[in-house]
């Protein structure tokens, strides 16, 4: 089922799983600027994305996308950290859509159990929750402006590095079809398949 389909099924479950995805696209940049911030880059602070305020970390064409397609991406945190350092700042994007992808499903299985009252919530926090995984998934892959292009950038080869600016040189073109490849070769869903094991290990080490 395609995420707008949702809509139609049940409005309040679409705009719960919506309004989550939206501020997980919020934590994925919190991460991101609190690592940043402790290795003492201030640009973070000094552009505001220390906060939790949506104007700061939201894109207007990437909330768009996010409502019709399940798939947004928030303003970039702007750092200049190389390096580990820098490597590590970009993998704490994924890190956070998976912590909100965690907390999500957690929330909606126990509203799940507190019966219909609840299931239209319990079921856009569950959507949502897997949409993290999906965001944790992509935004893992080495094509700009994704965060495993920013790992590239930080601790790859002079190569490497030139290789990413002439896929950002495509643009939305190059993204696309990049993203469409290792969708139809099975990459990407082998890799969200993985990240749901993972979580789905969590949740039945605490019992649940």
């Amino acid at each position: 089922m395609f995420f707008f389909e949702l809509l139609g099924r049940d409005p309040l479950a679409y705009l719960v799983a919506f309004a989550a995805a939206a501020f997980g696209l919020v934590v994925h940049n919190l991460f991101q600027a609190y690592l940043a911030d402790r290795y003492k880059d201030s640009d973070p602070r000094r552009y505001g994305f220390l906060t939790v305020e949506p104007r700061v970390h939201l894109d207007g064409l990437g909330l768009i996308f996010l409502a019709l397609l399940g798939f947004g991406f928030p303003r970039l945190v702007p750092w200049r950290l190389y390096g580990s350092r820098g490597a590590q700042t970009a993998l704490m994007g994924p890190l956070g859509f998976f912590v909100a992808a965690f907390f999500y499903i957690l929330l909606g299985r126990l509203l799940d159990s507190l019966g219909p009252a609840t299931s239209s919530i319990a079921l856009g926090l569950t959507v949502a929750g897997s949409l993290m995984i999906s965001h944790a998934a992509v935004y893992l892959f080495p094509v700009p402006p994704l965060d495993g292009a920013r790992v590239v950038y930080a601790i790859g080869s002079p190569e490497a590095r030139r290789f990413m600016d002439q896929l950002q040189s495509y643009g939305f073109v190059g993204f696309f079809l990049i993203f469409l490849v290792l969708n139809l070769t099975g990459i990407l869903p082998a890799i969200r398949e993985g990240l749901s094991g993972l979580l789905n290990s969590l949740f039945a080490a605490i019992g649940l």
